[in-house]
C-alpha cells in the first residue's frame, strides 16, 4: 500500500485570483504615476486616469464574486501614495463615506478573499512616526527591492504596522502583497522578516506572502519549524495580466487567457498540466477610465464563464482563497506518514480543511479516521471531506483533521 498527500485538497486544481493595487476608494495609480513620472522621464497619463473607484463598483464585482464562488487575495494599501492611513482617514474622503466602504469590503469581500497589505504606500517609504516620504525619498519597489539586511528591525516595524492598520480597521491580514520589486532580491530574507511581522500581529502560524510569478504556481514553503506548527507560505501567479494591466488603460485579452474553443490560452495549458490556475490582475485595470469602462472585469466574466464550460460539474477545478492554497501547501510539506498493516498514522503539524490522501496498491472497501467512518462516493463531483472515492487503482480519501495526530484505518 502506497499513501501519499495528494498535491491539491479535494483533487481538484486551484483557481483563484490575485488583486494588486488596490484600496480604500482612491486609485493610488493617479497619485504613483504623478509622483514617479517626474524621477524616470517618463509620460504615463496619470492626468486621464480617474483619482477615485467608487464603492458602488466594488461592491457589484464583491457580490459577482460571491455568486460565482470566485475566491483569490485583495490588497488593500495601508497609507496609499503616502496621503494617509486608512485607520485614521484619508483627507480626500468623509469618515461616513471610508466607514460605508469598509463596511462594504467585511460584509462582501472578505468572504471571497484575503487581504493583504501592499506594503505601506506602494510608492515612498515613509517614516513610521509621521507617515511621510524619508528624507532620502527611496520608493518601496525600487531602492527596495534590496530591503536593508542590516536593519531587520526596521524592516520587521514597516511589514507588521502595515499589517495592524489593516487589523485596526477589522481586515486582519492573511499575507502580504510586493507593490513591485519589494525584497525580491532578498527573499530569503524577506520571507523571514513578512512571516515574523505577521504572526507578530495576527497570530497566524502559517501566513504568506505574494511576491513572484511562476510557471507552475507552485507554492513554496520558507521556515519550517514542525515543533512549533510554523512556516512562511508563498503564493505565486500563473498568468500574465491581460485585463488592462497596472496602468488601467492598456489592452485587454480574453484568447490569452482562453480561447473560445477552450482549447488554447494560458489556462486550457496549466490545466492540462495539472498546474494551478493564479490570475494576477490589477484593480484599476478591472475598473478601467471610467464606471462604463471596467474592460478587466468584463474580460474576467468572461474567462471564468470559459472555465465553467470545460468544468460544468465542478469535477476538476475549485476556486480558492491564496491563504488556502498556501496552507494546503504548508501542511503537506510538513505532514509526515507512517504506515503499519492497515493502519496509517498522520502527524500533521498544520491542520487544514479538505486534507486529502492519494492511496494506490490496495483494494479498499472502508475508510475510518479517529474511529469515524467516511462515507463512501461513486463519482468525482460528490468527493468532499468526509468521503472516499475509488477511481480505478487510485483511492481519494478527504478528511477535516481535528489534531495532529491522526489514524486512519482502511478496510479492504
Amino acid at each position: 500500500m502506497k499513501v501519499k498527500i495528494n498535491n491539491h485538497a479535494l483533487d481538484r486544481i486551484p483557481l483563484s485570483i490575485i488583486f494588486d493595487d488596490s484600496t480604500v476608494l482612491v486609485n493610488l495609480n493617479y497619485f504613483w504615476m504623478r509622483d514617479r513620472n517626474p524621477l524616470d522621464g517618463q509620460g504615463r497619463h496619470w492626468e486621464y486616469v480617474p483619482v477615485v473607484h467608487p464603492e458602488s463598483f466594488t461592491r457589484e464585482f464583491a457580490e459577482w464574486c460571491l455568486e460565482n464562488g470566485v475566491k483569490g487575495k485583495f490588497s488593500i494599501v495601508p497609507c496609499p501614495a503616502a496621503l494617509g492611513r486608512i485607520d485614521h482617514g484619508l483627507p480626500m474622503f468623509s469618515k461616513q463615506q471610508q466607514d460605508s466602504w469598509l463596511d462594504m469590503c467585511r460584509e462582501f469581500i472578505v468572504p471571497s478573499f484575503d487581504i493583504t497589505p501592499e506594503m505601506m504606500t506602494h510608492s515612498y517609504v515613509v517614516d513610521l512616526e509621521t507617515f511621510q516620504p524619508l528624507e532620502s525619498r527611496i520608493w518601496e519597489q525600487y531602492e527596495w527591492q534590496t530591503l536593508p539586511m542590516d536593519q531587520e528591525e526596521l524592516v520587521f516595524n514597516y511589514i507588521a504596522t502595515a499589517c495592524q492598520i489593516l487589523k485596526n480597521v477589522g481586515l486582519t491580514p492573511e499575507g502580504v502583497t510586493s507593490p513591485g520589486g519589494f525584497g525580491g532580491k532578498t527573499l530569503e530574507f524577506y520571507a523571514k522578516v513578512s512571516g515574523l511581522a505577521l504572526r507578530e500581529v495576527t497570530g497566524n502560524p502559517t501566513p504568506y506572502f505574494f511576491k513572484r510569478f511562476s510557471d507552475d504556481a507552485k507554492a513554496p514553503v520558507w521556515y519550517i519549524d514542525r515543533k512549533a506548527g510554523t512556516a512562511v507560505g508563498e503564493v505565486t501567479a500563473s498568468t500574465g495580466d491581460w485585463t488592462g494591466s497596472w496602468t488601467g488603460y492598456e489592452q485587454v485579452s480574453v484568447d490569452k487567457y482562453i480561447t473560445a474553443d477552450l482549447q488554447g490560452g494560458r489556462v486550457p495549458a496549466l490545466l492540462n498540466a495539472g498546474n494551478p490556475v493564479v490570475f494576477c490582475s490589477h484593480w484599476q485595470g478591472f475598473y478601467g477610465m471610467h464606471n462604463d469602462d471596467r474592460r478587466g472585469f468584463n474580460t474576467f466574466k468572461t474567462v471564468v464563464k470559459r472555465i465553467q464550460e470545460i468544468d460544468p460539474d465542478g469535477e476538476k477545478t475549485q476556486w480558492r482563497k491564496c491563504s488556502e492554497i498556501t496552507n494546503y501547501s504548508c501542511a503537506k510539506e510538513m505532514t509526515e506518514i507512517s504506515i503499519k498493516d492497515n493502519t496509517i498514522e498522520f502527524d500533521l503539524p498544520v491542520l487544514v480543511p479538505d486534507f486529502t490522501i492519494r492511496i494506490t496498491g490496495v483494494d479498499i472497501k472502508g475508510v475510518s479516521v479517529d474511529g469515524e467512518f467516511l462515507k463512501k462516493t461513486n463519482s468525482k463531483s460528490g468527493f468532499k471531506s468526509g468521503t472516499f472515492f475509488v477511481d480505478n487503482v487510485v483511492t481519494l480519501v478527504a478528511f477535516d483533521p481535528k489534531k495532529r495526530n491522526v489514524k486512519m484505518e482502511i478496510m479492504k
